[in-house]
């Protein structure tokens, strides 16, 4: 321990940053829209197949919630 009561801390050879996957909000929204097609298909298959209603319904759901949030990327990025 140093006068002050603390060890000095080893600094790593490398940046913090390294391991780090960030996604912009442009390509956060572009995977999400991705994703919204693939589950539009999804929904339409399970609708062709006359699926469960419970499984149409969650998928419908989950449509619905991710084309929420890409509104509100859009918003977002509307405003820049």
């Amino acid at each position: 321990m140093t006068s002050g009561g603390l060890d000095p801390v080893e600094q790593l050879p490398v940046s913090d940053w390294t391991d780090q996957d960030l996604l912009t909000k442009d390509e956060a929204r572009d995977r999400l829209i991705g994703e919204i097609d693939r589950t539009r298909e999804q929904l339409t298959q399970l609708e062709a197949n006359d699926a469960d209603e419970a499984e149409i319904s969650l998928v419908a759901r989950r449509l619905n919630a991710m084309e929420s949030i890409r509104d509100e990327y859009g918003a977002y990025l509307g405003g820049k």
